[in-house]
């Protein structure tokens, strides 16, 4: 059922549908009409968001899947799936537009009885054409747009990456300039086929949205499109929290796809191969159906030494980090990647090796992971690693067309908002009630990025690829979902992010744990529990697969800090916007790692975290963002900067400036807002703990006190 919305944004009011309705319901593929009113579903064409109808139908009901390699321009054999729509049992000649997709991960799953999990289904062994599934809850989890594409008259191209699955070659770091150039080379390659009409688009999430980034970076002229979800924006605020805090949740990532791709050294210093368990491998191509190409290119990638170090991701990154690791590793008796990353991963061995090994927490503690430290993170770069961020002016004058999808419970949110920020041409942004994955059965906010997703997706390749003229640059160019309480969530819509009319509102500190107007001159303190944690299940977690999200009690994990909360609210306020937390610190250590969260304590008792942040101390002198900030702070974590910040005092205070991740969230009047700040988050972030144990206070009252600033909505 449609609901209008109960607030205004921006220069006009949006419809909104009720989370209520359809999601949690499989929907037929032909049931694109998720968020028709009445009257779009009675006509014969409609198009909107969430609503698509008439324009584009499905006109194939198998498809063929073929497998080649396809020669970089300096030879190196690059792993590709073709799938391509079938009619009276052979492959549609076309012409037909491509959608392409293109990843550092594997492009098909081999199980151990020899079929094949594929972007569109499992396919027995020896089976190269099937049936397209028909219904959202038949086809594949992972990417269920490409049922729907193929069945509409897409070809469907995906390729690995060199250096991983069955490519031939060694990665020159994530997001390295030779990626980029690569798949510049399969968008080429993909548009001059004669099954091709020549317009190129891509689309996937998370590292494969990167991967889009990327190659628009290179301009290749035939990619008119693209449909990037979840996809980080600047590596220093994805791998090192923008502030100088290691990010630690991801080695399991790294070290993970390290022995996906058979690199990863093992403990008794021999190559783990990811098919000695009889787990999922990657499949040769067609023409090598004993794997013995697909193992030849596995042992090229040994040749290289960096290539079986899963480390060696943040290591080109930060010279500091390479310091880090070996620093531990010395005081471990070894280097063994996977020795190291189990004592990055738990306070608890790292706490035991500091006190066994003198001077290793003082060394530890000095390192800062500068930002100016890589290459990488202060301009592109043809070879190595890239941070994203560095390529946007480029990206920019490309001329393809973004449309930007993320969502609130994911750990790149802010992300996703930047990318839209900073790039200037034809573009759209939705951002949704979901996480990273989505992968939470039965979760209905998961359940709406499922179906909304492939709507969209379809709306915008038809416009960019076919030439149907849908309406999809006409609208809107913002949808967003605001969260309400528990899982229910309702739409807006806006000419652009942030909505107009939203101020700020500030939230005091007080003494008695409560939040609003400021009082006299005050003081709380605590002593800093370096184990603190919400666990590894987070969102941050949920990015790298460890999903799904599922947070502990807060209850308790607010013991471990300072809590501030507000009265019942007395009226419903919508917060829309990046949380600002403003903190007067003082500090019986030279340095701390202050976290802060947001969360909504629901009439019923239960607690809701709804956006999180952190700022290394020793990092809080503001600086110029080099890309559009969304007037968020800006951590300057540049050496000279950092190294000239004086030491925390344990009497006089500093101001410590730094944003949560955004939010649209409301607070229906009953409920209440509260504030936590922690001195770590183990699961999560790495922090050196301090002995004695640091003790951190907060100043409160007056205008230069502890507070949090809200985006609060009219």
């Amino acid at each position: 059922m449609l609901l209008s919305l109960a607030i205004a944004l921006s220069t006009a009011a949006a419809a909104a549908s009720s989370a209520s309705g359809p999601y949690p319901v499989p929907a037929a593929w032909y049931d694109t009409e998720v968020h028709c009113t009445p009257e779009q579903r009675h006509a014969p064409k409609a198009s909107s968001f969430g609503c698509y109808k008439g324009h584009s139908e499905r006109l194939f009901t198998h498809f063929e899947r073929t497998s080649i390699y396809v020669p970089a321009r300096d030879g190196t054999r690059l792993a590709v799936d073709v799938y391509r729509p079938v009619a009276d049992g052979r492959p549609v000649e076309g012409p037909l537009p491509v959608v392409f997709n293109y990843s550092r991960y594997w492009r098909a799953e081999q199980r151990a009885d020899g079929s094949t999990m594929t972007y569109a289904g499992l396919m027995p062994k020896g089976v190269r054409m099937a049936e397209i599934a028909s219904t959202i809850e038949a086809a594949p989890t992972k990417s269920p747009i490409v049922a729907q594409l193929l069945a509409r008259g897409y070809v469907f191209v995906r390729a690995e990456a060199r250096g991983t699955g069955a490519s031939f070659g060694v990665r020159q770091g994530d997001m390295s300039g030779i990626e980029a150039r690569d798949g510049a080379d399969m968008v080429a390659w993909a548009a001059a086929q004669p099954w091709s009409n020549g317009r190129v688009a891509m689309i996937g999430g998370s590292y494969e949205g990167m991967s889009q980034f990327l190659v628009a970076s290179q301009k290749p002229p035939a990619l008119r499109a693209i449909f990037p979800q979840v996809a980080p924006f600047d590596e220093y605020r994805t791998s090192w929290a923008g502030a100088g805090v290691l990010r630690a949740y991801g080695l399991a990532w790294l070290a993970r796809e390290a022995r996906r791709d058979g690199v990863q050294k093992g403990t008794v210093g021999s190559v783990i191969n990811p098919t000695v368990d009889n787990g999922p491998q990657v499949p040769p191509v067609d023409a090598d159906p004993q794997g013995i190409l697909r193992e030849t290119a596995r042992e090229e990638r040994l040749k290289d030494p960096e290539a079986v170090d899963p480390l060696s991701y943040l290591t080109r990154q930060s010279p500091e980090f390479e310091r880090f690791v070996r620093l531990v590793g010395d005081a471990l008796g070894t280097h063994e990647p996977a020795e190291v990353i189990e004592v990055l991963y738990s306070p608890a061995r790292l706490e035991a090796l500091m006190r066994a090994s003198p001077g290793l927490r003082d060394a530890l503690t000095a390192l800062h992971f500068y930002r100016d430290a890589s290459p990488a993170l202060v301009g592109p770069r043809a070879d190595g690693p890239n941070s994203l961020a560095m390529l946007a002016p480029a990206i920019g004058s490309s001329g393809i067309a973004v449309y930007n999808w993320g969502g609130w419970r994911d750990f790149a949110s802010v992300d996703t908002l930047l990318w839209d920020a900073n790039l200037p041409g034809p573009r759209k942004l939705t951002m949704g009630p979901w996480s990273h994955g989505p992968n939470e059965r039965g979760d209905k906010r998961e359940a709406a990025a499922r179906i909304l997703q492939p709507i969209e997706q379809l709306r915008w390749l038809d416009y960019w690829l076919k030439g149907i003229d849908n309406g999809v640059m006409r609208e809107q160019a913002v949808n967003f979902a605001i969260m309400n309480e528990g899982d229910d969530f309702s739409w807006a819509s806006a000419p652009a992010w942030p909505p107009r009319k939203t101020r700020m509102q500030r939230l005091a500190f007080r003494k008695d744990g409560s939040l609003g107007a400021g009082s006299g001159p005050e003081q709380l303190s605590f002593t800093v529990d370096a184990e603190t944690t919400l666990g590894n299940h987070t969102r941050y977690h949920d990015a790298i697969g460890l999903g799904p999200t599922r947070y502990p009690d807060l209850v308790e994990h607010a013991a471990k800090g300072l809590s501030f909360t507000t009265a019942p609210l007395a009226r419903d306020l919508t917060v829309i916007g990046s949380p600002v937390i403003e903190l007067a610190l003082s500090s019986t250590t030279a340095d701390a790692w202050p976290h802060a969260y947001l969360e909504r304590v629901e009439s019923d008792g239960s607690v809701q975290i709804l956006a999180d942040g952190v700022m290394r101390a020793s990092h809080r002198v503001q600086g110029k963002s080099p890309y559009r900030n969304l007037g968020l702070p800006f951590s300057d974590s540049t050496r000279k900067i950092v190294d000239a910040t004086p030491p925390l005092d344990p009497a006089k205070p500093a101001a410590i400036l730094f944003d949560l991740q955004p939010i649209a969230a409301r607070f229906p009047a009953g409920t209440r807002l509260r504030i936590v700040v922690t001195g770590a988050e183990a699961g999560t972030n790495m922090t050196v703990a301090q002995d004695p144990a640091t003790r951190l206070t907060l100043h409160l009252g007056g205008e230069q006190g502890s507070a949090v600033y809200l985006p609060v909505a009219p």
